[in-house]
């Protein structure tokens, strides 16, 4: 018995050695705490500004750092998925609640009341659809991919609406800050 507990033990190294030799030897440099990770957002097309190096000197200067950018509860981007399931599955009605209990949560978030707009549209409330797409619209600023959808969207409204002229309005709108 006492012959065994040394070979298990033996072998047991020799496995955790293995294992050791087969892990890969990566080195993350410990990352600057004062900044936050990249993140990009979709639709964003903010220009990144290159800070202006010192006079006379090849450094760069100090730039305050930009506000944290802004995440989605947990929770709006689970009510998002369900509206999404629940559109395509037709279930319209479900999928307008999703969506306002998530604008309960964020009700400055473009892109839910942007999504609220389409249901809208589905169910055949062009009104309502235009009129929650240009507050989708006045929530997104800066944003022109985002204004650019909902200006496509009105368009869509309009002509449910049997605006012809409105609607050819919102589509050369679309066109204009798509080409931004």
């Amino acid at each position: 018995m006492m012959r065994i507990l040394p070979v298990r033990a033996g072998v047991l190294l020799l496995m955790l050695w293995l294992l050791q030799a087969c892990a890969p030897n990566v080195y993350y440099p410990p990352r600057d705490v004062r900044l936050p990770p990249p993140v990009v957002e979709s639709g964003s097309q903010s220009p990144v500004v290159q800070p202006a190096p010192y006079p006379s000197s090849g450094v760069i200067a100090p730039q305050p750092l930009p506000a944290a950018p802004r995440t989605q509860a947990p929770a709006v981007v689970a009510l998002l998925d369900t509206a999404e399931q629940q559109a395509n599955s037709g279930d319209l009605e479900s999928a307008a609640a999703s969506l306002e209990r998530a604008i309960r949560i964020e009700p400055r978030n473009p892109v839910l009341w942007y999504h609220l707009a389409t249901v809208r549209l589905a169910q055949g409330d062009a009104q309502a659809a235009e009129q929650l797409a240009a507050k989708s619209t006045s929530l997104a600023p800066g944003n022109n991919l985002q204004q650019a959808r909902n200006w496509q969207l009105i368009a869509r409204a309009r002509h449910a609406q049997n605006d012809s002229r409105g609607a050819a309005e919102a589509e050369q709108r679309a066109r204009e800050l798509s080409a931004r």
